[in-house]
């Protein structure tokens, strides 16, 4: 198999990418449903949520702050992995294409990394209020650190792309 062009390793990956971003869209749209009725109907965020802890449904139980933010950040991991999904896809895209090195890539890697920071701070605002909003104990946040050395990766990966696209820019201008 090929590494670029049609059929190729670059083009497999970036059709499965676009697979799996249809059902992160459809996570994305149910979450930002559920939290905006969230807002003018909490009956049925309460209950959504107690569906997921399966619990009796408590018709007095208002919706709390806590449980709020638990739908806030299931709607957030959902759109930053929507974000990151389709920076990437664009990446492969230019890459099935033989440019590897254009200058819209260093902004779409530094938008890939931005997008695991969200991911990241996400994942730490539910580890603190997501076992709250079912009634359990607070779950400590372990720091993954292959994580947050991965942001660091993409971002000195996008200053890489930055020069390399400087140097096919000079090349190209050279007669």
């Amino acid at each position: 198999m090929k590494l670029i062009g049609k059929y190729s390793a670059a083009s497999a990956l970036r059709w499965c990418l676009g697979f799996v971003n249809v059902f992160v869209m459809i996570a994305a749209c149910f979450m930002a449903f559920v939290t905006f009725l969230s807002l003018f109907v909490p009956d049925l965020a309460s209950g959504f949520l107690d569906g997921l802890n399966d619990a009796r449904e408590d018709p007095s139980r208002r919706l709390a702050v806590v449980e709020r933010l638990t739908l806030l950040g299931a709607f957030l991991a959902c759109g930053f992995t929507w974000w990151v999904i389709n920076r990437l896809r664009a990446i492969l895209l230019s890459v099935n294409r033989g440019d590897a090195f254009e200058r819209a890539n260093v902004k779409r890697l530094q938008a890939v990394g931005f997008g695991l920071l969200g991911i990241q701070l996400t994942a730490i605002l539910l580890a603190v209020v997501a076992p709250l909003s079912i009634d359990q104990a607070p779950t400590d946040y372990d720091i993954g650190l292959g994580s947050w050395l991965g942001i660091l990766v993409v971002f000195i990966l996008a200053e890489v792309f930055r020069q390399g696209s400087a140097m096919r820019d000079e090349q190209l201008s050279t007669v």
